[in-house]
């Protein structure tokens, strides 16, 4: 089965070519395809033939608006485009498109609210993890408080034990950078405490403790 045909093919020219260029192959084939020109008599069938191909070519090309609707003729059709496949979701009754909350306006202010406040909430709670860190022990229970008469172990941390001869106890606790009291002949140890604010002052295991 014969397809279109294919005028530009015809002519030996472009489909882009300009309009004196399809007219010059069209003169220059005529020129040599005329079955006047043709000296063999067995070969002006097939001429004739050929120059009412490249007639028929130059009538749709040489004619501005023919041409137009010639090369709009060549276009493949596109096929339709099918919508994207999604869940039930994504339809306009349920999903997002039929969302009973896309026509609401909110005011600026409100929209920076609802910006921001998932942030500062979740500041809080972290800032409030780090509160119930330092003031609970490792183990969820709130540490004896390191007051003046109890001993402590002085290791990477600091933590409230039982007096024993071979423990520390604490003289005096008050503000960071303060002077410890005297106990005995030599002044007690300042300990600072993890808050950063406040210090402890704990006596050497042996001393004796007014």
């Amino acid at each position: 089965m014969t397809g279109p045909v294919d005028h530009y093919r015809t002519l030996g020219v472009p489909i882009d070519a300009a309009p004196e260029v399809v007219r010059d192959a069209y003169r220059d084939l005529a020129r040599r395809l005329h079955p006047d020109w043709v000296v063999d008599p067995s070969k002006r069938a097939g001429s004739a033939e050929r120059m009412a191909e490249v007639n028929e070519a130059w009538r749709v090309l040489g004619d501005e608006g023919r041409r137009a609707v010639y090369d709009r003729s060549r276009s493949p059709t596109p096929a339709p485009r099918r919508p994207p496949m999604g869940s039930p979701v994504d339809d306009w009754p349920n999903g997002r498109q039929g969302d009973s909350f896309d026509g609401v306006k909110v005011s600026p202010a409100a929209g920076c609210a609802l910006r921001v406040g998932p942030v500062v909430l979740a500041l809080a709670v972290m800032l409030g993890i780090l509160i119930a860190t330092a003031v609970l022990g490792p183990e969820g229970e709130v540490p004896s408080r390191m007051d003046a008469g109890r001993c402590v172990e002085l290791a990477t941390t600091v933590r409230v034990v039982p007096c024993t001869v071979e423990t520390p106890m604490i003289v005096a606790r008050g503000v960071a950078g303060t002077t410890c009291p005297m106990v005995g002949a030599s002044a007690a140890v300042a300990v600072m405490l993890p808050s950063r604010t406040e210090q402890i002052c704990v006596a050497p295991p042996g001393t004796p403790v007014p």
